[in-house]
């Protein structure tokens, strides 16, 4: 839970960065590599925890712990998004979302894709706080299930047997 909990702070610190980014376009690369990172982070924060298991640390325990560290910060971070999307957003992400698709709209690239573009940013309008909080805490889970299994190969570990 302690892992998961600095994990939680981190995404709610990187979550923050998102409309910040819808403004001032450094910050958002600075999001998306710090998202990058987050793999990473586990990766340490699991290989941290392997070396404190006395040199057995298998395949499962690895995969639990790498998961509990993706379900906890993602509880945490849902409630970020909820407090966010509830009190401070007031439309703001959609608005300038929608804005900037204006400006690339007459793009031939774009064309094709412009009417699922609009369709998929009205449904993510006309979603409630709670709504959206749950959306976001079933996609990092989805995704911490994902990430747990290549971190868990890479970080388990048997001890020696016959010492």
């Amino acid at each position: 839970m302690l892992y998961g909990t600095y994990m939680g702070l981190f995404w709610i610190l990187k979550f923050a960065l998102l409309p910040l980014g819808l403004v001032f376009s450094p910050l958002a690369l600075l999001f998306l590599l710090l998202t990058c990172a987050v793999p990473v982070i586990v990766f340490l924060m699991s290989r941290s925890f392997g070396r404190q298991c006395e040199g057995d640390y298998p395949f499962f325990s690895a995969l639990v712990f790498a998961f509990q560290i993706y379900l906890f910060a993602s509880l945490l971070t849902a409630v970020g998004h909820y407090l966010y999307f509830q009190f401070l957003d007031n439309g703001f992400i959609y608005t300038r979302v929608a804005a900037q698709l204006e400006l690339v709209k007459d793009e031939p690239a774009m064309q094709a894709q412009m009417t699922q573009i609009k369709h998929a940013l009205d449904v993510f309008y006309e979603l409630t706080p709670i709504q959206l909080a749950m959306q976001l805490l079933s996609q990092n889970i989805f995704y911490g299930i994902l990430l747990s299994l290549p971190t868990a190969l890479l970080t388990m570990r048997r001890k020696a047997v016959g010492r």
